[in-house]
């Protein structure tokens, strides 16, 4: 009878040992109130690193993401102007972008229309560059390529010992002449316009796809 009594005890005993470990553990395991600790809501600090940006989540409402982009493409954010667009030098490869406002500085305009040969600048008659952005913008073309600014005349007599087709009295050598094409319209179809809206000689190089305007008197003429 001792002997049963006491191995009743020793049982007894695990149980309760098992009953109080299982109350501890459980209480460690019960969820944390906000409204614990003296009742002040905790905090627990956030590593912002985590966070998705707003601009990487995707965008479901069609008519919200046609909006962020232009007609050719270009994505468009706030604070980001584009230009009307862009002047590209078809031989010494720069570029020269258009905006609004402000205008360009007389000394790009300068450099980028500077002969080619020697690297001289004049300074071009600024009706040319409002006709070639009025076109540009006319036929939404973003990329105008200029295949002659200003040419000194030491060039244009080289050019012409060449055989090149250049005129003695060229309106080149003044900074009154430009040679270009705009990337939306062949030059076949942008001549008529030019002739149309331009208050100056207008010539059309429909084999070469290139138009010429000066400041001359208003005239025409097609090219080879």
């Amino acid at each position: 009878m001792a002997g049963q009594a006491l191995k009743y005890g020793v049982y007894r005993y695990i149980i309760l040992v098992i009953l109080a470990f299982g109350l501890v553990t459980g209480a460690v395991a019960m969820p944390i109130d906000a409204n614990d600790a003296d009742g002040a809501p905790l905090s627990f600090p956030v590593d912002e690193s985590e966070h998705v940006c707003d601009a990487a989540a995707p965008i479901h409402d069609i008519e919200k993401l046609d909006k962020q982009y232009d007609k050719w493409g270009v994505v468009m954010r706030p604070g980001v102007v584009m230009p009307i667009t862009t002047l590209f030098n078809a031989h010494t490869k720069e570029a020269l972008p258009i905006f609004e406002n402000p205008p360009v500085k007389p000394d790009l305009l300068r450099h980028f229309f500077r002969c080619r040969g020697f690297g001289d600048t004049v300074d071009m008659a600024p009706e040319l560059i409002e006709t070639i952005v009025a076109a540009a913008r006319h036929f939404e073309s973003t990329h105008v390529t200029m295949i002659s600014g200003y040419r000194s005349p030491k060039f244009n007599d080289a050019l012409a010992k060449k055989g090149r087709r250049v005129a003695a009295e060229s309106r080149h050598m003044k900074g009154q002449a430009v040679d270009f094409r705009l990337d939306t319209v062949t030059a076949e179809d942008l001549g008529p316009w030019l002739r149309a809206h331009f208050e100056g000689g207008v010539g059309t190089y429909r084999a070469d796809n290139f138009v010429h305007i000066d400041v001359g008197p208003k005239r025409s003429w097609q090219g080879h």
